[in-house]
């Protein structure tokens, strides 16, 4: 009976039942295994935009659904699948990704990004909380237990009870990364097309029925310190922006509350959501090039990178790129609705008329059917299924179908996919740049171009060849000469220095160069970050968080420990004061408990068999796994 018993719960936590009628349904009695998934996921709740002198801000509240938005990730993809006995199965369906790290983060397995705007990495941070909290004695594999063992044999923790440092990228304008995430920035042909938006049939009628009513609204709601929000920006054409001031205040400012109520609310929202479905996921609306869909920029480049990621996946058969995610804004959201046919699906109006929730998600899921954790699987045996989670209240991820099947239909072969996702996608930075006529720095580089010329750079037949042919030999144009003479000239010179530094100790000093290196030295040991600022004329030290490739253009931001609250002691009754104790045991993915030092118990054995666990910080308790409201 037992063994019946867990049958029937393993069924169940598969997915969620298909009709066995079509050819893309799964068979519910093989063991699905996810092998990449990818979470696209919208910002949490922020202060307004548009105010002026005040940038937009994470706010605490944005800041604990992100926390929720990581949770229920880790609960579908690491939980769940380990420990289904700690969940009511009928609220929640769990998905084993495979080989991803349980309990530290191993970030070879992840790939996070951040749109430029500040409270979009914020809520990345947040969000990672929730994924994988802070937990005491947890490291990640051997290397991080040799990092944390000093020669004393005494084990140190992260600070704030074992917090944990995800890596997470966040493009800047010099970055191709950047068209991933902010692509309708720096798009001029997407800003051009905006010009047409007020003459739009539709849009001007919608303008004239409500131009009134946003009028009246604004003298109703913004008094007072409610007055920030301009009055001239009250009408359909910036129905966003207005409805984004209104939630805000209704969320935060009581008497705001107790004057409006959830309906009123809701319609600000309906409007809001057209007004945004024009401006980002109007598929009619072309650029430069006929039939470039120019409008929905920003989900034609967010698919792009959906396929990239995957490929990544299948390319080293699961070794990397098993959960990646992006953080942005709602006009990719938008678009990709548009795009995938998901407005006009079963479901379309849950897409069409709603503004989706701070926090909400979608995600994308790279499964198979029965097989094995230790071999990949073949492309034909590779499934993709998209689930959103619009973030109301108790809601989690729900399958829906893309590209107009119907939700019979909610998964698609990897090839069908590649194929569907492959007409709207934009593949690389260098398409993206020839869509938009971007100017951005690596667009230049990638048009072969660094000034303001048209030569594109990637013709081998270009008539602006540095070297011609006049059928009497070669013949070089006369300005690369005088560039490459010029460039001759200043080699000799420069060797000739060179021979004189070397033969008669010549040398050449600049007024404080020594002293202002020594300081550069001391302020990049001492990793100062953001104590220094551009008070008394000081120049502002680079950010901590912040670190360059190579090439200077590619930065990481590292994840810090600003949003720590009230965390809980370790589960071996020690703290970060007092290192002599208990420091006989720690967990390793690899290795389960082990002593690094001499007189500890040498014995490995799995967690469940020992009665602490290894959860020991908010915000997830030790063995407690339940969900919560809201989540």
């Amino acid at each position: 009976m037992k063994d019946i018993i867990s049958m029937t719960l393993a069924t169940v936590l598969v997915g969620t039942a298909l009709s066995q009628s079509s050819p893309n349904t799964r068979d519910e009695s093989a063991t699905e295994r996810v092998w990449s998934s990818i979470a696209w996921v919208m910002h949490g709740d922020r202060s307004p935009l548009d105010v002026p002198g005040v940038p937009p801000n994470l706010t605490p509240l944005g800041a604990q659904q992100l926390v929720d938005r990581g949770r229920v990730l880790r609960n579908r993809y690491i939980v769940a699948a380990q420990e289904p006995d700690s969940f009511d199965v009928s609220k929640l369906i769990g998905a084993k990704l495979v080989g991803l790290s349980t309990n530290a983060i191993d970030n070879t397995q992840l790939d996070i990004l951040a749109g430029a705007d500040g409270y979009n990495f914020h809520s990345s941070l947040a969000l990672m909380q929730g994924l994988y909290p802070p937990s005491t004695r947890v490291f990640n594999g051997t290397d991080g237990i040799a990092a944390a063992l000093l020669a004393n044999t005494e084990i140190l923790d992260y600070p704030l009870e074992g917090y944990q440092y995800p890596v997470i990228r966040s493009p800047s304008v010099d970055d191709p990364e950047f068209a991933s995430v902010d692509a309708n920035k720096l798009c001029p042909q997407y800003l051009h097309s905006l010009d047409g938006f007020a003459n739009d049939t539709r849009v001007e009628k919608t303008y004239n029925e409500t131009l009134v009513f946003y009028k009246a609204e604004w003298e109703r709601i913004f008094h007072g310190d409610n007055i920030a929000y301009p009055s001239d920006l009250a009408d359909y054409h910036h129905a966003y922006e207005f409805y984004d001031h209104v939630q805000y205040l209704y969320v935060h400012d009581n008497a705001t509350k107790n004057q409006l109520n959830a309906s009123f609310i809701e319609y600000m929202g309906n409007l809001a959501a057209t007004e945004q479905r024009e401006k980002h996921g109007n598929l009619t609306v072309s650029g430069k090039e006929e039939g470039d869909k120019i409008r929905a920029i920003a989900g034609r480049t967010m698919a792009g990178k959906v396929m990239d990621w995957f490929d990544s996946n299948v390319q080293t058969e699961g070794r990397t790129n098993k959960l990646n995610m992006a953080f942005t804004s709602i006009e990719p959201c938008f678009a990709f609705f548009s795009l995938s046919g998901l407005i006009d699906g079963p479901s379309g109006n849950q897409f069409r008329s709603h503004v989706p929730n701070p926090s909400a998600a979608m995600i994308f899921e790279l499964f198979s059917k029965g097989g094995s954790d230790s071999v990949y699987p073949p492309d034909e045996d590779l499934w993709v299924r998209f689930l959103y989670d619009d973030a109301r209240s108790g809601s989690l991820p729900q399958e829906y179908a893309l590209f107009g099947n119907g939700n019979s239909q909610s998964v698609m072969l990897l090839a069908e996919f590649r194929h569907s996702m492959g007409e709207i996608a934009l593949n690389s930075s260098s398409h993206w740049c020839n869509v938009c006529d971007s100017s951005a720095s690596f667009c230049r580089v990638s048009k072969g171009t660094t000034g303001d010329g048209d030569n594109k750079g990637d013709s081998p037949n270009s008539s602006s060849s540095l070297v011609s042919h006049d059928g009497q030999g070669l013949q070089m144009d006369p300005t690369i000469a005088g560039a490459i003479g010029a460039a001759s000239a200043v080699a000799v010179i420069g060797l000739g220095l060179l021979a004189a530094t070397l033969c008669a100790g010549l040398r050449f000093h600049r007024a404080g160069s020594e002293k202002k290196r020594e300081q550069e030295r001391m302020i990049r040991m001492l990793n100062l970050g953001s104590a220094y600022n551009n008070n008394n004329n000081q120049a502002a030290a680079p950010d901590a968080d912040v670190t360059y490739t190579r090439n200077g253009i590619r930065h990481e931001r590292v994840g810090s420990w600003e949003m720590h609250n009230g965390f809980g002691t370790n589960p071996y009754g020690t703290s970060n004061t007092d290192r002599t104790k208990g420091l006989d045991r720690v967990y390793t993915n690899d290795a389960g408990f082990y002593s690094p030092r001499p007189g500890g118990s040498t014995s490995k054995r799995p967690v469940e068999d020992d009665q602490a666990s290894y959860f020991g910080a908010a915000p997830t308790k030790p063995k407690d796994f339940t969900l919560r409201d809201g989540e």
